[in-house]
């Protein structure tokens, strides 16, 4: 998307972790706490600032769960689960990368 515009990349992630883990961690409240309505607003700001860092299948499983929210009780279980374990990973493999810019 940026053709090997480093600085960009770079740029990007920074505000990657500037605004996102405020999101994870509102998005886990929010479904810990049983409220659908602040979930689906989170997932939502979440789909776009993931789609543009993850890789599709990340991206695709927020679409879902976002989706999911108010719908599907089972999806939202299981997508929630999914986005615990993975977020961190991502975050741990994007902060590697960082160190390579």
């Amino acid at each position: 998307m940026l053709d090997g515009d480093m600085p960009s990349v770079k740029e990007m992630v920074i505000e990657f972790f500037d605004t996102i883990p405020a999101y994870f961690e509102e998005a886990v409240t929010a479904y810990e706490a049983g409220d659908l309505q602040r979930l689906k607003g989170v997932l939502h700001k979440l789909k776009g600032s993931i789609g543009l860092i993850a890789n599709d299948q990340v991206a695709a499983e927020i679409v879902t769960l976002h989706s999911s929210v108010g719908t599907d009780t089972e999806k939202i279980k299981t997508g929630m689960e999914s986005l615990k374990h993975w977020y961190p990973v991502l975050c741990e493999e994007l902060k590697s990368e960082m160190n390579t810019l």
